[in-house]
């Protein structure tokens, strides 16, 4: 097997696990798709990490989109599985030395395309190494040796625990720490993704794009991570029935987003509002060129209804081809700075945030963090609108929110009405682009139109919104 293909394969849709037997001799069963089954370099499969894995599984750890947190778990488990293939360690027989000079090996590995940097950053480093300690943990018990690993145990490693605030109470969470762990790396500031770089990869769509479906299909995927801030899956996931739903609304329009990052794998949505202008420029894509892809390829009758589908397949796009994307785009503007979907999410976030520091009037970053965590009305709002369950979390966004206000003071619009017309802004460069490109001028016209008919109607919104 190469050295780097995958250790793992997902199992697939249909797949369930048995678990009983009814009093009528039935086989009792369970869904069981997108877990990892994990293997030896060699082939063979891997008895103690499948088992990790069936454990994992049983507490309920995600498995949506390509296997969510179990894959995760998998492609670092694979680090760990490579080493004791090499040098013919068995799990069971790795010493607290032997740890240490696997950690030693992944921190000294140097990037191929880079020569010069080494592979991966400490803190990438540290978070292989944790969710190893937490399978070698298993593997101990699974060989009667709890002691396996712990702070006297033959690996000496030591659970700590840090504390989040989440929205009822305090949260712990417990993790492994290795004396052999690099020390952390300063952390590096990502901004926010900014509107020069937004209408870079806006411009170069039509250069990197082969089809006027393909042309389509990525401006919406930019618009889409600029209004709503989601994450790359919640993306994926949205459904031509939640766009519908938000365009039937005659006030303040909200779209229907899956919230990823949930424990126990429940499903949970949240409601982003988005600007008329946004919904019929989508609508347009539905009905102009979806619509064919989707006749052309699967039908109606197998039409799964979610926004983003592939050319030729007509199925949902995948996480990783969003991803990949994004990254052609960035590569096609020559975007040094980051231009990922997390960039966008940062953008949202912030723009969120300064709207409510405005809008309250707080002085400093300590009174917006005693706001968050004491009013219940604004804590809901933004962990709704951002989907995160941690208030901790959002920390960075507050530095990030404050840095812009006091950059624009009292000079940053109403909210409503900035949206708006960055909306319409993007539009019509959308538009512009179209007409380039062959579009039918009629139609576009029309489609002007009713652009500007919706921002001038949401201008007017927010005035009287202000007068009142």
């Amino acid at each position: 097997m190469p050295k780097d293909e995958k250790l793992y394969n997902l199992t697939s849709d249909v797949f369930r696990l048995p678990y009983g037997v009814d009093r009528n001799s039935h086989v009792l069963s369970v869904r069981a798709d997108n877990i990892p089954l994990l293997c030896w370099p060699d082939g063979r499969p891997c008895t103690e990490a499948n088992l990790y894995m069936l454990h994992c599984f049983e507490r309920g750890l995600s498995r949506k989109e390509g296997g969510g947190t179990l894959t995760q778990y998998a492609k670092l488990l694979s680090h760990l599985i490579r080493f004791c293939f090499n040098n013919n360690y068995s799990f069971i027989g790795l010493t607290d030395s032997r740890f240490s000079l696997f950690i030693r090996t992944l921190q000294g590995e140097m990037d191929p395309r880079k020569p010069e940097q080494r592979k991966r950053r400490a803190a990438h480093v540290a978070n292989i190494g944790r969710t190893c300690l937490g399978f070698l943990g298993f593997v101990g018990e699974l060989y009667l040796e709890p002691s396996f690993v712990g702070a006297a145990g033959t690996i000496r490693a030591e659970t700590k625990e840090f504390k989040l605030a989440g929205q009822r109470k305090q949260i712990v969470h417990t993790y492994w720490h290795h004396h052999s762990f690099p020390n952390p790396e300063p952390p590096t500031r990502r901004l926010p993704i900014n509107s020069t770089n937004i209408a870079k990869l806006i411009e170069v769509i039509p250069d990197v794009s082969t089809t006027t479906y393909q042309r389509r299909r990525r401006f919406i995927l930019v618009k889409l991570l600029e209004i709503t801030g989601a994450r790359r899956v919640e993306i994926a996931n949205i459904r031509v029935e939640d766009i519908y739903n938000a365009r039937k609304m005659k006030q303040e329009p909200v779209l229907k987003v899956f919230t990823a990052k949930r424990s126990g794998g429940r499903e949970e949505y949240r409601y982003l509002p988005v600007s008329k202008m946004d919904l019929e420029l989508i609508v347009n894509f539905i009905e102009k060129f979806r619509h064919r892809i989707i006749k052309k390829t699967i039908g109606s009758a197998s039409d799964l209804g979610y926004l983003l589908i592939s050319e030729s397949s007509g199925l949902r796009l995948a996480t990783e081809t969003l991803t990949n994307e994004l990254l052609l785009l960035a590569k096609a503007a020559k975007i040094e700075e980051q231009a990922c979907a997390h960039m966008f999410r940062h953008r949202f976030i912030t723009k969120l945030f300064v709207a409510l520091i405005e809008q309250h009037e707080f002085e400093n970053g300590d009174d917006f963090r005693r706001a968050l965590l004491d009013g219940e009305t604004l804590k809901r709002k933004v962990q709704e609108y951002t989907g995160h369950t941690s208030i901790s979390s959002l920390e960075p966004y507050i530095h990030l929110a404050f840095e812009e206000v006091a950059r624009f003071g009292s000079t940053l619009d109403l909210i409503k009405a900035k949206l708006a017309v960055e909306s319409l802004r993007s539009n019509l460069k959308d538009i512009a682009i179209e007409l380039r490109h062959g579009r039918s001028p009629t139609e576009l016209s029309a489609l002007l139109r009713d652009y500007i008919d919706l921002a001038l109607e949401e201008l007017s919104s927010a005035s009287i919104s202000t007068e009142s």
